[in-house]
């Protein structure tokens, strides 16, 4: 008896072959970047309509609107980067394994993929990508994440 194999493929709705699933070590310096990247073009649109007068902004808003259309629902850039997160909490020493520190957290997403800034209280800032028992981070050298993460520190120690 002879017995005959046929290699399958599976392709993306694209015609390409699926990535097989990456490490988040592999992944999370690229995931960075493009939460840097969003972030600093909504604050450049909130720089730039902040400092037009009101009968500027509309014309500002109609030519840009395609290229900045999700900035425009909201009022400024604290606006945009409140609403951007799940929340921002305190993360106790100890409340996870092999835990460092205690630490600010600002969570972006949750679930499988997630993602959060972490600010501990020696100001060392993180960015972490997790994803199902596995996680990796990047450390933030970025002035706008260090100032998003201590605005919102400041207003957690005020309230």
């Amino acid at each position: 008896m002879t017995i005959q194999t046929k290699e399958v493929q599976t392709l993306n709705l694209d015609g390409k072959k699926p990535d097989r699933e990456k490490k988040c070590s592999e992944i999370v310096e690229k995931k960075y970047q493009e939460r840097l990247e969003e972030f600093e073009r909504a604050k450049r649109f909130f720089d730039i309509t902040d400092n037009l007068a009101s009968d500027e902004k509309g014309d500002l808003e109609t030519y840009l609107n395609d290229e900045a259309q999700d900035f425009n629902n909201y009022s400024d850039f604290f606006d945009y980067y409140n609403q951007a997160g799940l929340g921002f909490d305190y993360v106790e020493a100890g409340t996870f394994k092999d835990q460092r520190a205690g630490y600010y957290r600002w969570q972006l997403s949750w679930g499988g993929p997630s993602q959060e800034f972490r600010l501990f209280d020696n100001n060392d800032l993180e960015f972490w990508h997790l994803d199902w028992f596995d996680g990796a981070k990047v450390d933030v050298e970025d002035e706008i994440f260090e100032d998003i993460m201590k605005n919102f520190k400041d207003l957690t120690a005020a309230a």
